[in-house]
């Protein structure tokens, strides 16, 4: 949520609720506003789970209170003993949100001195006042698929970037500075889309749909593997034959890397690169033994990088 939608929720919310408390002339109508600003939230699920936990906190809080100050009076000693008894509890059943709040509507009590219907139905109705337009405010919240989409095309040109630099690399010893510095930028922006992703599933109320968050992470998966390879690759000493055939893997897929490729018939060219690695010639050398071998662990992280995407589609297409 941006700064400014919140700034204004939390004004718009704030100032009704006192409002709203004046208007049912309840007695302390400002902590209806104070409510309202601690339940204003980043998502509409957070919100309503918090409002419902400060309601239900209130009415323990009450009970709590209620008890106490009947056999102790309305002290300090007895505030003290009611905080040490309600904050635990409170922790016990999650509602450790409420335990601020409700305990500013229990120093009421203290200043009126009773416990009285009167002072918990008034208590409760500031309690719910401030929840209620908090919420009603944070239902209204912008959709991230639109910013989801964009942050999608950045990662998917970030990791096609990639994959040709791997290609260059094999095909020429260049500096992999570059390569690491792409490397960094697609992280940065998959970090900041699984964020906006979290967000945009817990605005979700109704039919909640987890698509971008299996997204990003899959290729965060992707990703993982990318640096691996990044590693191999520099770690080639020879330029032999099949730098070139794997190299134009890289570029094949690079220009394929879509978010709809489904990746199946990439799988099944490299399933032909297999056989055409393990019928080639045996290394006559050391050093060709050694860059063979990561050529062929290169084939693959290839391998397992195209599953996870076949794997990401079948399980979107069930």
């Amino acid at each position: 949520m941006k700064l400014s939608e919140k700034t204004l929720k939390i004004v718009l919310s704030t100032s009704l609720s006192i409002l709203i408390a004046q208007f049912l002339q309840l007695e302390n109508p400002l902590a209806a506003g104070i409510i309202a600003i601690l339940s204003v939230l980043d998502t509409k699920k957070e919100s309503l789970m918090t409002a419902s936990a400060r309601i239900l906190s209130t009415i323990v809080a009450f009970i709590i209170a209620t008890i106490v100050f009947y056999f102790m009076g309305f002290t300090v000693l007895a505030f003290g003993v009611y905080l040490f008894i309600y904050v635990p509890v409170a922790y016990r059943f999650h509602l450790e949100d409420g335990i601020a709040p409700c305990s500013v509507l229990v120093t009421h009590f203290m200043i009126a001195e009773s416990t009285s219907m009167y002072w918990q139905v008034n208590g409760l109705l500031l309690m719910t006042i401030g929840a209620i337009m908090a919420v009603g405010f944070n239902l209204w919240m912008p959709s991230q698929k639109q910013v989801l989409d964009q942050k999608i095309e950045e990662i998917e040109e970030g990791m096609r970037t990639i994959l040709h630099y791997l290609s260059v690399q094999l095909l020429e010893k260049t500096e992999n500075e570059q390569l690491n510095n792409h490397i960094r930028q697609v992280h940065t922006l998959l970090i900041n889309a699984e964020e906006r992703a979290l967000t945009e599933y817990n605005n979700q109320l109704l039919n909640k749909d987890n698509y971008y968050i299996k997204y990003v992470r899959m290729r965060r998966n992707q990703l993982d593997i990318m640096k691996k390879m990044a590693r191999d690759v520099c770690n080639i000493q020879l330029r032999i034959d099949q730098n070139a055939r794997l190299a134009q893997v890289f570029e094949d897929i690079s220009l394929q890397f879509h978010e709809t490729n489904t990746g199946i018939e990439l799988l099944q060219n490299l399933a032909l690169l297999y056989k055409e690695f393990r019928q080639s010639p045996l290394p006559q050398t050391r050093d060709e033994f050694e860059s063979r071998a990561i050529l062929f662990q290169l084939l693959n992280d290839i391998d397992r990088f195209l599953q996870l995407k076949k794997e990401f589609y079948l399980e979107q297409n069930k």
